[in-house]
């Protein structure tokens, strides 16, 4: 089962390699959901976390708010993934939204494109997708070759445990295909609570070490 760490700061590399996180999500800006973090981070992480193993997933996003992107937005996109593809990134983490809350196929996969051969991965957009319409959503990805996609199941105010029963619906629709990762109020304090419940193979929080 593979712990994934979101970080954003040397001090919480640390902290999440020395107790046991096996991938850490890179970000800046966690205050609004995540941004694109600075390319002399992502270096400096790289170096300390393949040192010990440990992987690194970058997020792509150039502000916060929501995921609706101008071209403007989704030109400075390319851009990071362009100049970050060149270090030894195990991932790139990130979701575009129509305005309509349905995945903007042609953004995401241009995005999917340029990461050439690192895999991509739809961050926390998905639950803004109207739950009729996830399974859709969640194909659509499936066809674009995403390695994996992180949900909370429900809005940010509920519980993941919760939103179980759901998340393990789309487990199901995918047999597979895409991995499929909860996230958001997931702790180290109630990991195995979550686990007896589902057996989930990846778990993401900014608490889960």
């Amino acid at each position: 089962m593979i712990k994934e760490a979101v970080v954003t700061s040397i001090e919480s590399v640390k902290y999440a390699i020395e107790h046991g996180a096996d991938r850490i999500e890179l970000c800046d800006n966690l205050d609004v959901g995540g941004t694109t973090p600075s390319y002399g981070m992502v270096q400096t992480c790289i170096s300390m976390c393949h040192m010990e193993g440990v992987e690194v997933a970058v997020m792509i996003r150039p502000r916060g708010g929501n995921f609706v992107y101008d071209l403007y937005d989704f030109e400075v996109m390319q851009q990071d993934i362009k100049a970050l593809r060149q270090l030894d990134v195990d991932y790139f983490v990130f979701g575009c939204l129509t305005r309509d809350h349905t995945i903007d196929r042609w953004q995401m996969e241009t995005l999917k494109d340029l990461c050439v051969d690192i895999p991509a991965v739809c961050h926390m957009a998905f639950d803004e997708v109207h739950v009729h319409q996830q399974q859709k959503a969640l194909q659509t990805l499936i066809e674009l070759g995403f390695r994996r996609v992180l949900m909370h199941g429900g809005p940010a105010s509920s519980s993941v445990f919760d939103n179980l029963n759901h998340i393990a619906k789309l487990v199901m629709f995918a047999k597979g295909a895409i991995e499929i990762m909860p996230g958001g109020g997931i702790t180290k304090d109630n990991l195995d609570a979550l686990l007896d419940a589902f057996p989930f193979q990846e778990v993401h929080g900014s608490k889960i070490v």
